[in-house]
């Protein structure tokens, strides 16, 4: 290239704006991609350079681009500017730039390298050169895989760089404070309204703002600055997400749903293919899931529009109009960024990336108001119906000063009789209420006695029960006679001993003293250790049924407690030669204890009454109970959030089951 071709920077250039370098580029194909700076700056490649009228546009390539321009600075100048290159999607972006001694200094930047490896840390490629007075050929290497190849260049001083780099950032940091400032108040508006759907336009905020950031190329430098190799899989996953936001928005902003089902489970499905494409993204498979994701969010745009157009023209569903006008100059933008990203100068306006801004800001601009004349109208139609209610209100007032009027003298008869009858119940409302606050008193003063009895009998029992132990420990307990007595004393003590522990326990429940002491235990263990020391009659016919440890977080002395009901009321109605299972098994997040006897079944008019509290079978009257067990163990099982229930019943034997979450109680909101 000549002199006369020279970009010549002068001292006032490049502080405000920046200096163009469109017409003074020179372009040359590469198909090969292994031509090198010797080829093209001294070789045969050298005379096949093309002026380029604007910028670089090579639409969908994977060919490498060598573009060729020719730098000189004035007199006056500083000696050190700053190439700038955009946008930000180019894969390879490598400089050759004369080192000023006969050679040339090589700066390879591009999405495909580390963001901390830039000399000028900025979202778009910057490349520091020393441009000498002399007029000095500069080479940039450019390729791109998959994605219409665009590059501007410009050039800029170091001071005017850092002044417009301040107020590009000024800008986007508007561009997010505006989107949270919407995000801010949709919600507000959300928790005023009771209506979601502002929820989700916040949510379709945040995705649109990720979005712009991911493609203006601030994802590499806010948060994967050393990781380029993800930057591509971030910026795909980035978009389904978006993608799948956006369509539900679309679906609901428009009433799919309710308008035509078919439309709505469609977009449901477009839905999930982006949220499956976006767990792909971040695999090996974000290069062939990419054009899918493109293909399918065109045609979910298209059938979108094409079903609102009909919504409005067809069913005269007018409301819709504004937010269709939102997405429709969104949408045209869109379109017409891509056609221009494709054609390049051949059509005319702005750049892509200063179209894409444009087209996010309008759409979020127009959507706003698009939600916000949602709110209006339903303001109006609030004010409307209050309208409705006044006027209703005002005829059935006039009807009713008619009414009054009329039956006036036919009240007057009547008041007396009024003020008796008031009178009257006002004095049976004070004798109930004395009753009922009596009835309250009694019942307490009857818990409290329970309780204080139930304990009271704790000591002469133990009492009891250690002279019968020490009874069998001496001489006389080896006869048969003692032997039989001191074991009906015991087992009595152990009857009244559960009885009393059933009858506390269930006053704690009932009361809710009695706060859950979490911790994880082995049911295996506690299973086992309950079968083997148990002390009740036919004990030994207890058959424990595991399956290995299993971990559960619950109280162990209520579990304890429940588990001994169960096995107690088996062993009570159970022949005594039958055994009992005791079967423990996982079941999902479930654990399962299935306590099985071989009794006579629980009759059928039982069946809605065995857990009520003090029920008692008139088939099982002849055996000593208290109504409590059943009652109990479900009751430790829900405070666990689990159940007791009757899982098998038959005149051959009966199978209650005692279900337990493996993590514990959900906790209760406040």
């Amino acid at each position: 290239m000549s002199p006369a071709h020279a970009v010549v920077l002068g001292a006032s250039e490049g502080l405000e704006a920046p200096k163009e370098l469109a017409g003074a580029l020179w372009m040359h194909t590469d198909p090969s991609g292994a031509q090198t700076l010797e080829d093209v700056a001294h070789g045969a490649q050298q005379d096949r350079f093309v002026q380029l009228p604007g910028a670089v546009e090579k639409s969908f390539t994977r060919e490498t681009v060598w573009v060729r321009f020719t730098l000189q600075r004035a007199s006056e100048s500083g000696a050190r500017w700053l190439l700038r290159l955009r946008p930000p999607r180019i894969n390879d972006a490598t400089l050759y730039a004369p080192d000023g001694h006969g050679g040339y200094a090589e700066t390879r930047l591009g999405d495909r390298q580390p963001f901390t490896g830039r000399a000028v840390p900025d979202h778009h490629f910057v490349f520091p050169v020393d441009v000498a007075p002399e007029p000095r050929a500069y080479y940039l290497k450019l390729s791109n895989a998959g994605v219409p190849l665009r590059a501007e260049i410009d050039i800029w001083q170091p001071a005017g760089f850092e002044r417009f780099q301040k107020r590009d950032y000024t800008a986007i940091g508007v561009l997010l404070g505006a989107a949270l400032l919407s995000v801010c108040m949709n919600l507000i508006f959300m928790s005023w309204l009771r209506d979601t759907l502002y929820g989700h336009y916040a949510l379709y905020v945040i995705a649109i703002a990720g979005l712009a950031m991911a493609r203006l190329g601030y994802l590499a430098e806010w948060a994967l600055d050393t990781r380029p190799d993800r930057v591509a899989q971030a910026v795909l996953a980035v978009n389904c997400l978006f993608n799948t936001v956006a369509t539900l928005f679309m679906a609901r902003l428009f009433g799919f749903r309710r308008h035509w089902p078919p439309a709505s489970r469609c977009f449901m499905a477009v839905a999930a293919f982006n949220l499956v494409a976006f767990g792909l993204a971040l695999t090996p498979l974000h290069v062939p899931i990419g054009p899918w994701v493109s293909l399918v969010a065109t045609a979910s745009t298209v059938f979108g529009a094409a079903f609102v157009l009909y919504l409005i023209a067809v069913r005269r569903q007018v409301q819709y109009l504004l937010p269709a006008a939102a997405f429709s100059v969104g949408t045209l933008i869109g379109l017409y960024n891509l056609v221009k990203l494709w054609l390049g100068d051949a059509i005319p306006g702005a750049a892509p990336e200063h179209l894409y801004l444009l087209g996010v800001l309008v759409h979020l601009i127009l959507l706003n108001v698009a939600v916000a004349d949602r709110t209006r109208r339903a303001e109006r139609e609030v004010l409307r119906q209050r309208e409705l209610a006044l006027s209703a209100r005002a005829a059935a007032e006039q009807a009713l000063e008619s009414t009054v009027a009329r039956r006036t003298a036919e009240l007057a008869g009547t008041n007396a009789a009024l003020r008796d009858e008031i009178g009257k119940r006002g004095r049976l409302e004070a004798r109930l209420r004395q009753s009922l606050e009596e009835t309250r008193r009694m019942a307490d003063q009857q818990q409290e006695f329970v309780s204080m009895v139930s304990h009271e009998f704790r000591t002469p029992l133990a009492v009891i029960d250690a002279a019968a132990q020490s009874l069998d420990l001496s001489r006389f307990g080896r006869e048969s006679t003692v032997q039989r007595r001191t074991e009906r004393i015991r087992r009595s003590v152990l009857r009244l001993s559960l009885l009393i522990e059933n009858i506390l326990m269930a006053d704690q429940l009932r009361l809710e003293e009695r706060s859950l002491r979490l911790q994880s235990i082995d049911l295996q263990a506690v299973v086992h250790q309950l079968c083997q020391g148990f002390n009740h009659a036919g004990a030994e016919r207890l058959r424990p049924i595991t399956q290995g440890p299993l971990e559960v977080v619950a109280d162990r002395a209520l579990i304890e407690i429940a588990l001994q009901n169960l096995m107690h009321n088996a062993l009570k109605y159970s022949p005594p030669d039958s055994s009992v299972s005791v079967t423990l098994a996982g079941v999902g997040s479930t654990v399962r204890i299935d306590v099985a006897d071989g009794g006579p079944g629980v009759p059928a008019a039982d069946l809605g009454h065995i857990f009520d509290k003090y029920f008692r079978s008139d088939t099982v009257a002849t055996v000593a109970g208290s109504g409590l067990g059943l009652h109990l163990a479900r009751e430790i099982a829900r405070r666990h959030g689990g159940d007791v229930l009757l899982a098998e019943n038959s005149p051959h034997g009966a199978t209650f089951r005692l279900d337990l979450p493996v993590f514990g109680p959900t906790p209760e909101k406040p």
